[in-house]
């Protein structure tokens, strides 16, 4: 009975924890279409971090302060500032 009381916690703990986090997508992994869309719409700016924001749209948030949304053809959605 101690050892499903235990497995119930664990699952719960891991299960909303992973509701939680935050997908951050190495760059050699997120594709080349949404890198291509970032660069060009920001030239100048490099590329922080990138999460996965939704099924197949990723957030590419940039040094100028600005987050980008970014379906993986490469489609600028929207963008914003990260204030």
């Amino acid at each position: 009975m101690k050892r499903i009381i235990c497995l119930l916690i664990a699952l719960s703990i891991i299960g909303s924890s992973a509701l939680f986090a935050d997908w951050y997508v190495p760059l050699n992994q997120v594709p080349q279409a949404v890198l291509a869309t970032a660069r060009a719409t920001y030239p100048q700016a490099q590329i922080w971090a990138v999460e996965m924001e939704h099924f197949n749209v990723y957030k590419v948030k940039m040094n100028n302060m600005m987050e980008l949304y970014i379906d993986k053809a490469g489609n600028l959605l929207g963008q914003e500032f990260d204030d």
